[in-house]
């Protein structure tokens, strides 16, 4: 116990909070550090990812890393180790993967041999730190060793975190485990092959209208590449039901806020898509309507960029709930248009665009679904086209990268585990915390 407690102490003193990603230990670590009166108050979670399935569902373990390094390889655990710190509320993550016993591990690694990795989030700082040792013993034996080791190496490293800047190429390291765990998480990939995603994607919108028993998709259409790809993607869908003998039915939706600044790029993208009816639903009168009310109602106001915002999420908001009317009243599905490089940022209204019952463009950065664009024919203007949310009145037609503060080839290159600049990786990742509540179902209790 003597050395549980002094952990236990050293994470309690300097206010570190601790997740684990166990595999050989399977939750071990944190049940061994559990049986201290009040480690409670410095214990995050633990997680037991024992198979590949596992270690990439929960932690964003690549498969590439996988295949090329093996399951025991302090490559692996560097991963989990970041997914456990990147994917939740710790200030130090502890992972481990190795071979407890009695058989050796299928590429023969001898049994007993652990790899480890320790990250630490400090002062802004990412540090990161890996070892591969070998225990002596019984199955049982090595995992209890292992465990103990784990928590043992803590304070050493977070010591080393505190004493020195890290170095260059172990903060590369870190700071590539951490994108990699992210773009995993997103379902990013680096390279595709266009017409299979068009066909894989068709098809899943066929399979869920099947799973649903529902007959009508409904999307609205902006005039930007995604909104247009994911349209395409609809009608495609559609009428392949119809070939299956399925009832099916595409509604594309223009939801102008008074008159659109872009709108023959809308009719550009409509007469692409060719759906199969297109509904013209002008919200301004909604949207003022409200918060015209809400300002009767007593609420009030910083200043008129304040108010400009708040109008530009009752705009995205009215937009989805005009589509939900439409997928309400004709039995159908409302589609999102959310991608990895918008999910990233967070640069969606909260049930509002990123409100939808099915998302075809899930885990596409921008450049793919360009790619994608180019590939169905969509026309050039179109799918090279500038993108803007454009929900500010103050700023009609604000480029995104404008709003977001780096450019969307940044953004891509970071879910595709390309070398980014550190300013670019610092705002990205700043970013992707900062809306993580975005990402996630709504809060409940414990």
């Amino acid at each position: 116990m003597e050395l549980l407690d002094r952990i236990t102490d050293y994470l309690i003193d300097n206010e570190l909070k601790l997740a684990t990603a166990e595999s050989c230990t399977a939750g071990l670590i944190i049940s061994e550090l559990a049986r201290v009166p009040g480690s409670g108050q410095s214990i995050d979670c633990g997680l037991g990812v024992y198979s590949p399935q596992s270690k990439n569902r929960y932690l964003g373990v690549s498969f590439d890393t996988i295949d090329e390094y093996g399951l025991t390889s302090e490559a692996v655990a560097s991963e989990m180790a970041a997914g456990a710190l990147n994917n939740n509320d710790a200030d130090v993550a502890l992972a481990n993967t190795g071979i407890a016993g009695p058989n050796p591990g299928d590429d023969d690694t001898p049994i007993g041999t652990v790899c480890f990795a320790w990250a630490f989030r400090q002062d802004g700082q990412y540090y990161h730190f890996c070892e591969t040792r070998r225990f002596d013993g019984e199955r049982n034996e090595v995992r209890l060793a292992a465990a103990h080791y784990a928590l043992e190496r803590l304070p050493h490293y977070h010591r080393l975190c505190l004493e020195s800047t890290p170095e260059a190429t172990e903060e590369k390291r870190s700071r590539q485990a951490v994108q990699r765990a992210i773009g995993v998480q997103l379902q990013a990939r680096a390279d595709i092959d266009a017409q299979h995603e068009i066909e894989r994607r068709r098809d899943f919108l066929c399979d869920i209208m099947q799973e649903s028993g529902q007959t009508t998709l409904v999307l609205g259409i902006s005039g930007g590449v995604d909104s247009t790809v994911a349209g395409r993607l609809a009608q495609l869908a559609v009428e392949q039901r119809r070939e299956q003998g399925e009832q099916a039915r595409f509604v594309a939706m223009r939801l102008p806020y008074g008159v659109q600044q872009d709108a023959d790029d809308a009719d550009k993208a409509l007469a692409f898509i060719q759906p199969d009816e297109v509904l013209d639903v002008n919200i301004q009168g909604a949207s003022d309507a409200l918060l015209e009310s809400l300002e009767s109602g007593g609420l009030t106001f910083d200043d008129a960029g304040q108010r400009d915002f708040v109008l530009g999420n009752i705009k995205a908001r009215q937009r989805m709930v005009a589509q939900y009317a439409v997928a309400g009243t004709r039995g159908g599905l409302v589609i999102g248009t959310d991608q990895a490089a918008e999910a990233l940022m967070g640069f969606f209204t909260k049930y509002g665009d990123g409100a939808c019952d099915v998302a075809p463009l899930t885990g596409l950065t921008k450049r793919q679904v360009r790619l994608l664009g180019q590939h169905l024919g969509a026309p050039a203007e179109l799918v090279n086209k500038a993108p803007t949310a454009d929900l500010e009145s103050l700023a009609p037609q604000k480029l995104d990268e404008v709003a977001l503060g780096v450019s969307y080839e940044e953004i891509d290159d970071f879910l595709e585990n390309r070398d980014v600049s550190e300013r670019a990786f610092d705002t990205i990742l700043t970013t992707y915390r900062r809306t993580e509540h975005k990402r996630q179902l709504p809060i409940a209790p414990g």
